[in-house]
């Protein structure tokens, strides 16, 4: 079986070499690799992106070349701003969703949206309708969308189970 592989797309060293190792340390069996520029590879099953690299808000463009190149991959903003307009901008062009870097409590969650996405193997649009509505804070916005993509990945885990 082809060991599945994870590209964080961050130009922080220091926080490239902290995600390898807290991803690392759950997910034991993954390649974690770094990527100080803002590209788009090929070939990873998962991505953890970046929103700003060298002062230019460009995780969103990456965001948008890797959902042409992988279509099927998991594509994840990992930042320390998350905007309004951000936000759209991700989800514009397919993220999956997002989380703050300067909480643990949405690293965990982030690792764990990506095991169980590596685990199932299968990618699912988030159903994103109705949350600029009902949200009135960016702050619940980003639990929102992310509480919503727990959701669907453990529904088609279970989904999956009883095939």
């Amino acid at each position: 079986m082809k060991k599945k592989r994870i590209a964080i797309i961050d130009d922080d060293p220091f926080l490239v070499a902290h995600l390898k190792r807290a991803i690392g340390k759950r997910l034991t069996d993954v390649e974690v690799v770094g990527i100080e520029d803002p590209v788009a590879p090929a070939g990873f099953d998962a991505y953890v992106v970046d929103r700003e690299f060298g002062g230019d808000s460009r995780g969103h463009d990456v965001v948008g070349r890797l959902r042409v190149l992988e279509p099927q991959s998991l594509v994840l903003a990992y930042s320390a701003y998350l905007d309004r307009d951000f936000l759209r901008a991700l989800l514009r062009e397919g993220c999956e969703g997002a989380f703050d870097k300067g909480s643990l409590e949405e690293l965990d969650a982030m690792i764990s949206i990506i095991g169980e996405f590596l685990a199932g193997g299968r990618r699912t649009a988030v159903d994103t309708r109705g949350i600029g509505g009902t949200v009135r804070a960016i702050s619940g916005l980003v639990r929102e969308w992310n509480l919503r993509l727990a959701e669907r990945r453990r529904a088609d885990a279970k989904v999956s189970g009883d095939a």
